[in-house]
């Protein structure tokens, strides 16, 4: 049954199982499709960043793979229960490349064992019920800032992309595939309109093969079967300062998280109940935290995309999203797999995230018309709070080096920032005074 109160029209509820083989292949492969973009995250923020090389980083990809397909099987099936992908979080994946500019690399490396002790923090926190208190300073204001901040953001990351190889042909087959995938999300008929991001990465795979672009070297590198190790960093204790940061960067993930299932909930037209909200905390801080960083990836979280994903295949039934992880699982025991995975053509990647951010910067202001009033101080508020945030991210690392590595971490993250500046301007600045 579809659900009746959503804000947009599905093909597929939440709890709707798909009653057709051709439905079920298709939207499974989609979202099988779609989980390579995390992939793409983990290997160019924390593999590039690292400088990991050679099967050092073709062992790191396979855990990248396999840890995408465990944290969303679990979130889908115990957690929050919705179609959401998780992969590595923007958050603590910047503070690991931020240590490696403090403390250099055996630092930033310590950085894994650090997560472990703040995904079990986190754990006890979320079954504790700690942030369902998050609710009550929740407003539609922050939560629009968030979700459009998380799409500027986006649309930065798409852009880079697109022209990682200048203003040549790549560029524009990347700006066309992204306009392709919007119309047919709009204008597609019957099936079409519902896996327009599979016919942009296949059709997109297919242009940058066919004219020699695309980069089998770093699949060749990979080997044929890729065994998981636990610990690939070293068991050692890590310093108490990047413990207390991994700590306080992975509340701020969860903060985020909250946000992000709030917002595909919302746009489902549903309610999470609060014991599902301690359960997919707990699982975030103990399976996408803990596990996280015994298995020597950054911490995961689900993804603030989803919402874009959502409005673009209208598939919301978590049944798909069972699958395809299942098969993402077991592909990542397949290097070449996970090389085929890491190496889409930029050019692909930024037309995904184009499209998705272009929704997600909608939803969001779709979100702040929600407030019970948008007058003079709710625009004051949001624009403050998204210039301020996005402005500051954009600041050289100098700039930040003259802070406490903590407070350089905060400032440095645009949806951190923006949550933050939401919340205090609305609830203590410009506080709104209670009418008799």
């Amino acid at each position: 049954m579809k659900n009746s109160n959503s804000n947009v029209k599905l093909i597929y509820g939440p709890d709707d199982k798909p009653h057709i083989i051709r439905d079920k292949v298709l939207y499974s492969v989609q979202w099988l499709l779609i989980m390579v973009y995390p992939v793409i995250w983990g290997y160019a923020i924390v593999g590039a960043g690292l400088g990991l090389t050679g099967n050092i980083l073709a062992e790191y990809m396979g855990r990248i793979v396999l840890m995408i397909g465990l944290t969303t099987l679990i979130q889908a099936i115990a957690g929050h229960k919705l179609s959401m992908i998780s992969g590595p979080n923007i958050i603590p994946s910047l503070a690991i490349v931020a240590a490696l500019g403090v403390g250099g690399k055996e630092y930033a490396l310590h950085s894994f064992n650090a997560y472990i002790v703040a995904g079990a923090i986190v754990a006890v926190l979320g079954w504790a019920g700690i942030f369902s208190y998050i609710g009550k300073v929740w407003t539609p204001l922050t939560q629009g800032a968030m979700v459009m901040m998380v799409g500027l953001t986006t649309s930065f990351s798409g852009m880079e992309l697109l022209s990682s190889n200048n203003a040549l042909w790549p560029f524009y087959v990347g700006i066309i595939l992204a306009l392709m995938c919007g119309y047919i999300s709009i204008y597609g008929k019957g099936i079409l309109a519902s896996i327009p991001v599979l016919i942009t990465i296949l059709l997109g795979y297919i242009i940058f093969m066919a004219s020699g672009q695309f980069d089998w070297e770093l699949v060749n590198s990979m080997p044929f079967i890729i065994i998981p190790e636990i610990f690939p960093f070293g068991t050692e204790i890590p310093p108490l300062d990047l413990i207390i940061t991994m700590t306080v960067v992975h509340l701020f993930s969860a903060i985020n998280v909250y946000g992000n299932v709030q917002g595909y909930s919302g746009i489902l037209g549903i309610n999470v109940p609060k014991q599902r909200e301690r359960k997919y905390f707990g699982i975030f801080g103990l399976v996408e935290g803990t596990i996280t960083g015994i298995m020597g990836v950054p911490g995961y979280a689900p993804y603030g995309e989803n919402l874009g994903f959502l409005l673009l295949t209208r598939v919301a039934s978590r049944y798909f999203i069972i699958a395809a992880s299942i098969g993402f699982i077991i592909l990542s025991l397949f290097g070449k797999v996970a090389g085929l995975m890491a190496a889409m053509p930029e050019a692909v990647a930024g037309a995904i995230l184009l499209g998705v951010a272009s929704t997600l910067i909608g939803i969001g202001a779709d979100s702040m018309k929600k407030a019970e009033k948008f007058e003079t101080r709710e625009i004051l508020i949001v624009g403050f709070s998204v210039f301020f945030a996005l402005g500051a991210s954009k600041l050289p690392a100098e700039f930040f080096a003259q802070f406490p590595r903590l407070v350089g971490t905060i400032l440095s993250n645009s949806v951190i920032m923006v949550i933050i500046i939401a919340i205090l301007l609305e609830q203590i600045i410009f506080r709104r005074k209670t009418e008799n």
